[in-house]
């Protein structure tokens, strides 16, 4: 059996609200598409909003050709439900 995946409070908007990391969701759900695709046509499909149902950053990596970066979304548990 998979292990949970972890929620963690974030701030979006004014509110402090329970979250999921959309990758960790997205691997747990072991989808067919690649992430970054499956999470834009979640986002189209069901029009949710950056700052109301997700939160949006950016992460860096560094490497030796220069630094990565990579988005991440931690979105809301009822979007995590679509």
């Amino acid at each position: 059996m998979n292990a949970l995946i972890p929620i963690r409070q974030h701030l979006i908007g004014q509110a402090q609200v329970q979250t999921v990391n959309a990758r960790e969701l997205h691997a747990f759900l072991e989808v067919g598409k690649d992430f970054s695709t499956w999470i834009k046509d979640r986002i189209a499909q069901y029009e949710f909003i950056e700052g109301c149902d997700y939160l949006l950053t950016e992460i860096g990596e560094r490497l030796p050709s220069g630094t990565k970066y990579r988005k991440e979304y931690y979105i809301a548990l009822d979007m995590a439900k679509e």
